[in-house]
């Protein structure tokens, strides 16, 4: 039986280590832990500020973290149910859903794909494409990343939006006295769990 050549034996030590490597910073699938995460929506009027919470949405993350709790994102796919996104206010309510045109336009929808490089406890800014009443628009994304652990990390951010660039005319109430403003802005604390972690538990 010939024996191994010493160059040999490196070049597949080398490769052991190289393969774990890139084992260790594999992309894993996170998803939201909906009771540890809060999605709102705020805007002014002529009258009052005001905000709305969404009830039903749905955030995928492809990501990895290493060592030093750098994330690596890949992806981003998020979507809500325009329906669920609610005041608690009948007459409100209506409105703001008339407005997103939910009948034919039942969801909202956000992706971005890339590599995005995120450090824990510092702001990060991406872009991406959303979906709103049927109109797609590419938007900046601004989030920072913490509670980085094993199986989940916390993001938290924000999105300004200005409904008119998606068509939509700012509702009205009280015979047009009551006016919202044309920019409303997304408010995000998303808990994202490994989908693996939380299937096993």
């Amino acid at each position: 039986m010939k024996k191994m050549k010493p160059y040999n034996k490196l070049i597949i030590s080398l490769f052991a280590i190289l393969l774990a490597s890139n084992l260790s910073v594999a992309q894993v699938s996170y998803q939201q832990n909906e009771s540890n995460s809060k999605l709102m929506v705020t805007g002014t009027s002529s009258i009052h500020d005001w905000e709305m919470e969404v009830g039903d949405y749905d955030c995928l993350v492809s990501a990895s973290a290493d060592e030093n709790q750098q994330i690596s994102i890949e992806s981003i796919n998020f979507s809500c149910v325009a329906e669920s996104i609610k005041a608690h206010n009948k007459i409100m309510d209506n409105k703001a859903h008339k407005a997103l045109d939910s009948d034919d336009h039942p969801k909202i929808s956000f992706s971005s794909d890339g590599n995005i490089s995120a450090a824990t406890k510092s702001v990060t800014k991406t872009k991406g494409k959303l979906q709103i009443a049927g109109k797609e628009k590419e938007v900046e994304l601004e989030f920072s990343v913490d509670e980085a652990q094993a199986d989940q990390f916390k993001v938290s951010g924000k999105i300004p939006v200005k409904m008119s660039d998606f068509g939509i005319d700012p509702p009205t109430a009280m015979m047009g006295t009551l006016k919202t403003g044309d920019e409303v802005v997304i408010h995000f604390d998303i808990v994202l769990q490994n989908m693996q972690t939380s299937k096993a538990n």
